[in-house]
């Protein structure tokens, strides 16, 4: 993904993309502190994302 949906910086893309994953989920830190907390303090709920990264590890997706 060349840059996200809302024109901005996510320092979790930048973070995957430096280590050349394909998602967060192929992370050997996963699930860092960064995408556990990201999103909390406005609100949501970071266990949908997570269980979603399982889903793509698990699965093989790129």
């Amino acid at each position: 993904m060349e840059k996200t949906f809302w024109g901005g910086v996510c320092e979790v893309k930048v973070c995957s993309e430096g280590k050349e994953l394909n998602h967060c989920g192929e992370c050997p830190d996963f699930p860092c502190t960064m995408l556990a907390e990201m999103g909390k303090d406005q609100g949501y709920d970071p266990e949908p994302r997570l269980t979603q990264c399982r889903k793509w590890a698990e699965e093989g997706h790129v």
